[in-house]
């Protein structure tokens, strides 16, 4: 069984500090540009009367799907007993709550009256997701801090109660997010019983992958072993999740595309009825989201390079970004047939296609978002023990070792083999 020391990383170096000041000048531009916004009003961004959910909401729903995949795999090591996990335990507990908090500055910042933030907590609609979504997300966030604070306790009781409500409240979250997409029924590209389930397999897939990511960098550049065995245990588990997301959105597609009723919106992304989303769609989704992680992680020349299956979390982080991309705005840039069978004519654009592209002040909240989150989490990493001081991947002792994954071990190695693999 691994047993694991955890510590603060000192954060004294130039770099440490030159990265959070970069951080925090994005953030107050972030805030800044949230203040003109709400001062000024909607004139300023490029949404319109068809586009209401903007970028930010692609924000959104992208660190919602974060959050509960980093919750899950932190969820490998106290829940499902895999102890050799434990290493990621922390920190993907925090990154949980970090993402989590991140969507929701992403969401009400992008509010028009964002000063009606207490609004849902005592204007109670029942038959609203999203009114109850409040209590939903409040209540997310705060089973994530009780469940880092188990971890810091060490108590391993606590731990699992916590860590077990934990990650049954981050399957909850997401599939009540593709929930509320998933039922309205008055827009076809959004209408879809299979989002709830894409929905927390992406959450899964895209949040493995930036764990391997963060978690690499963290290790290299604090200066901490790590043994590259997490990695090859993982790309296994992302390999068959990117496989099932892939599975997904391919029946959800093409079962959209032989329906009649669907077919306008199929076609107006997969054949070219707007370039930009038709790009997104074969370019960013399936080739470099999907069908080039895929066969990195099964090609045996790659499969158990670290460098490769770094790449392949990338790729499909960013893939998982287009689908979330291609679920939130394409929607409403499609005009709704208001009168089938008449074409209108309307100065606020009604019946027409319409495109939205984000402005500068845009731009500028999306940049400052996310460098919200590289400085929460330099700032966790400094001030909360949630790093190990090494990374020793310790197999359980009931299970054999095959000939197999001992010739892999041979090739990857630990300390220097993570630095040759990487420089791959």
């Amino acid at each position: 069984m691994a047993n694991y020391y955890f510590s603060r990383i000192e954060g004294k170096s130039g770099s440490y500090w030159a990265a959070t000041a970069i951080c925090a000048g994005l953030v107050l531009g972030w805030l800044v540009a949230t203040l003109i916004r709400f001062l000024k009003g909607y004139y300023l961004t490029g949404m319109s009367n068809s586009v209401t959910w903007a970028g930010d909401k692609v924000i959104f729903v992208l660190f919602v799907g974060l959050s509960a995949g980093s919750r899950m795999i932190s969820g490998l090591a106290v829940i499902f007993k895999q102890k050799e996990y434990k290493v990621l335990s922390r920190v993907a507990a925090f990154n949980s709550v970090m993402f989590m908090i991140g969507a929701l500055g992403a969401l009400i910042s992008g509010w028009g009256r964002p000063d009606r933030i207490f609004l849902p907590f005592y204007m109670i609609n029942p038959r609203s997701l999203l009114s109850l979504n409040a209590f939903i997300y409040m209540s997310y966030i705060t089973i994530g801090i009780l469940y880092l604070w188990a971890q810091f306790k060490e108590n391993d009781r606590w731990s699992t109660v916590m860590g077990t409500a934990a990650v049954v409240a981050a399957v909850f979250v997401h599939s009540g997010t593709g929930f509320i997409f998933g039922i309205i029924n008055g827009r076809d590209m959004y209408f879809s019983s299979i989002t709830p389930l894409a929905f927390v397999i992406a959450a899964l897939s895209s949040g493995t992958a930036l764990a391997m990511v963060m978690l690499y960098l963290t290790f290299k550049y604090t200066k901490r072993p790590l043994d590259n065995r997490f990695f090859l245990q993982l790309s296994k588990v992302m390999l068959a999740l990117m496989i099932f997301v892939f599975y997904l959105v391919t029946i959800e597609h093409l079962t959209h595309l032989y329906d009649p009723e669907f077919q306008l919106g199929e076609k107006f992304v997969m054949f070219g009825g707007n370039l930009f989303f038709t790009f997104v769609f074969w370019i960013q989704l399936y080739l470099v989201g999907l069908i080039i992680p895929i066969f990195i992680l099964f090609n045996p020349g790659t499969k158990n390079r670290i460098g490769w299956i770094l790449t392949a979390s990338v790729m499909h982080v960013i893939g998982v970004l287009g689908e979330r991309m291609l679920f939130i705005l394409p929607g409403q840039v499609l005009a709704l047939p208001i009168m089938p069978g008449y074409e209108l004519s309307s100065g606020f654009q009604d019946g027409m296609n319409v495109m939205y592209i984000p402005r500068l002040i845009e731009w500028i909240q999306y940049a400052g978002i996310f460098a919200l989150m590289g400085l929460v989490y330099l700032l966790g990493l400094k001030l909360l023990p949630l790093m190990p001081r090494e990374g020793i991947f310790v197999k359980p002792v009931h299970e054999e070792e095959p000939a197999e994954q001992a010739e892999e071990e041979e090739n990857v190695g630990t300390g220097e083999g993570m630095a040759e693999g990487a420089g791959a």
